[in-house]
């Protein structure tokens, strides 16, 4: 293939992590396309799986040099829970070696120096920087990047430097407030000169409204050409003082309080950011409804249903939803709810936050080998999609990224394994889910078991199988297939499926791509294991025969593989207005 399309990751974060002091002489500043540099001493210090975290990147030249021409790069705000957590960061900060980032932003978060929203505006600022204009706002020479908008009508084709689309990893982004306070409000002084970014101190009496920030924020960015696809409404923590909605556990590399699941649901703050979201026009021809889209990511299910109910009741249903680097649980929600293990599931009472630790037998994909079988499980955890999900997103012409994350994709193993899958759960989700299940007969977690716990948050290397991540491609295609009417949808159902790396995001990636230069072997993967996965699938699973008709069609492979690594992506960012050149871009083939 001749480019490649990603719909969530990260080109600046870690530079941009590796470069926050303040002093001007830091020439990481002038570096912010190139990858984080690791030394010697800290490559030896450090445990390989840590470095594997470090080394999943995809900075502007990884970008260029995988020829991932499109994409979306989620910008979000370093949490508080991550910057004072233990686990494999945290370790890396002690350390005296030279280390690949910074210890300024970590402690400007954990000391609450700083809104979240300054530290969006900082990062936003990146991009600004690496997208050099002339004084008729067109891409100079020295641009890094492109940075496509559906602000101005651009009749040109996509730039050959990576052409990229922000999006707001985290509703925490639109607070105001200094991080862990209440009452303490950030001021926007440094960015008075700055004319994009001067009125977002204007807005101090609309300080407590997060859907307010929201459109300041979205207009301020529409005047420098920056556009917005999605928000992803919660992240990895609890975020006190401006709650949006329950996260989904999803952090088993960390350990905080925040990390663990609070509330019940979408909260009536986040119901109106959904509502202001969908409501922003898109371009200068002043159409509503399709502002910015919501990405289901990292949402908890109580979360997500209540998003799916709020569009219905408002009319919103016709707008795509977006999951941006996600897996599949193989479930839907009653077949998830009759595999929970009981018998495994405790009251959960950590540094005085209470939860339901809960474990769930995990849906088997497929088995493949011949002298020791392999079984390979999906990753039951709710952080991934229900069946009802994928039809949700389906059903409003949306879009599935798919991860390259291990932790993301489920497991493969010796087909005794009957390893089960845990997280957890807010007291409220446990209950209204299982209503028949008492809270109170099931017993508590001991402090012995808690400890042991810490044991998740050292990482461990895994070299998951490429079948791991078709698996779930495949099941995302048999829901779609089978679970939707198909005169309810306008394509087919491999043409809401993407990559959506997440690279960057101190993930620990496949190993047959672990970064953005390795796009090409993905390609290969697909290819090879695609078709297998498929039959795989079918034997476990059932569906009808013509159900993956690619597996005996190569041409046909071809095209289902070329639409999830370029043309989905392409296509959906076209009927989304970003690309309204038909001169834009090419549908390309792969080559035999």
């Amino acid at each position: 293939m001749d480019n490649y399309f990603d719909l969530h990751f990260h080109p600046l974060a870690k530079m941009h992590l590796a470069s926050n002091k303040d002093d001007p002489s830091n020439k990481a500043k002038d570096d912010m396309e190139k990858p984080i540099t690791m030394s010697k001493d800290f490559r030896d210090y450090t445990d390989e799986s840590v470095l594997r975290r470090f080394e999943s990147q995809c900075c502007v030249d990884y970008l260029e040099e995988g020829k991932v021409k499109l994409g979306i790069a989620a910008v979000g705000a370093l949490e508080f829970g991550v910057a004072s957590s233990k686990g494999f960061i945290a370790d890396v900060l002690k350390t005296q070696l030279k280390k690949p980032i910074d210890n300024t932003y970590f402690n400007a978060v954990r000391e609450g120096e700083v809104s979240y929203l300054k530290l969006f505006l900082k990062e936003v600022m990146r991009y600004m920087e690496l997208r050099k204009l002339d004084k008729d706002q067109k891409s100079t020479k020295e641009s890094k990047l492109n940075l496509i908008s559906r602000f101005s009508k651009n009749e040109e084709e996509l730039d050959a430097r990576p052409n990229l689309i922000l999006a707001i990893e985290g509703g925490h982004n639109l607070c105001m407030k200094k991080i862990g306070n209440t009452l303490d409000y950030d001021d926007f002084k440094e960015f008075q000169n700055n004319p994009y970014f001067n009125s977002i101190d204007g807005i101090s009496k609309d300080k407590h409204n997060p859907s307010k920030v929201l459109k300041r924020l979205y207009e301020s960015l529409k005047g420098a050409k920056i556009d917005l696809l999605y928000l992803s409404l919660t992240h990895l923590t609890y975020i006190p003082e401006q709650h949006l909605g329950t996260h989904a556990f999803g952090a088993k590399g960390l350990k905080h309080p925040s990390f663990y699941p609070f509330g019940h649901g979408l909260s009536e703050v986040g119901k109106d950011v959904v509502l202001t979201a969908y409501g922003l026009e898109d371009s200068i021809e002043k159409k509503k409804d399709t502002g910015v889209l919501i990405d289901v990511k990292n949402l908890s299910l109580k979360s997500r249903e209540d998003l799916y109910a709020l569009r219905r009741v408002k009319d919103c249903s016709h707008i795509p939803l977006i999951a941006s680097n996600v897996g599949v649980t193989g479930y839907s929600l009653n077949g998830w709810k009759d595999n929970l293990e009981v018998e495994k599931c405790v009251n959960h009472v950590d540094q005085g936050i209470k939860t339901v630790k809960v474990h769930n037998k995990p849906k088997v994909a497929g088995y493949w080998g011949n002298d020791i079988k392999k079984k390979f499980t999906f990753n039951s955890c709710t952080i991934n999609l229900m069946d009802e999900d994928i039809v949700e997103i389906a059903k409003s012409d949306g879009l599935i990224g798919v991860s390259l994350d291990v932790d993301i994709l489920g497991h493969n193993s010796n087909s005794t394994n009957n390893e089960s899958a845990c997280e957890f759960l807010t007291t409220s989700d446990f209950s209204y889910y299982f209503p028949y299940t008492s809270i109170r007969k099931l017993e508590y977690a001991s402090m012995e078991e808690i400890r042991t716990e810490e044991s998740w948050f050292q990482p461990n290397r895994r070299d998951v199988h490429p079948l791991s991540l078709c698996f779930n491609i495949i099941h995302i295609m048999a829901v779609i297939g089978l679970k939707t009417k198909q005169n309810q949808l306008k394509k087919k159902p491999q043409k809401f499926i993407c990559i959506g790396s997440n690279f960057d995001g101190f993930i620990e990636p496949v190993k047959f791509c672990s970064d953005s230069r390795y796009f090409g072997d993905l390609q290969a993967c697909l290819m090879k294991w695609l078709p297998v996965a498929a039959k795989k699938y079918q034997k476990v699973n059932g569906g009808t025969k013509d159900l993956f008709s690619f597996i005996q069609k190569n041409d046909y492979l071809k095209e289902v593989v070329s639409g999830i690594l370029y043309n989905n992506g392409h296509d959906f960012l076209k009927s989304r207005g970003f690309l309204a050149s038909e001169k834009i871009e090419k549908k390309v083939d792969i080559e035999s």
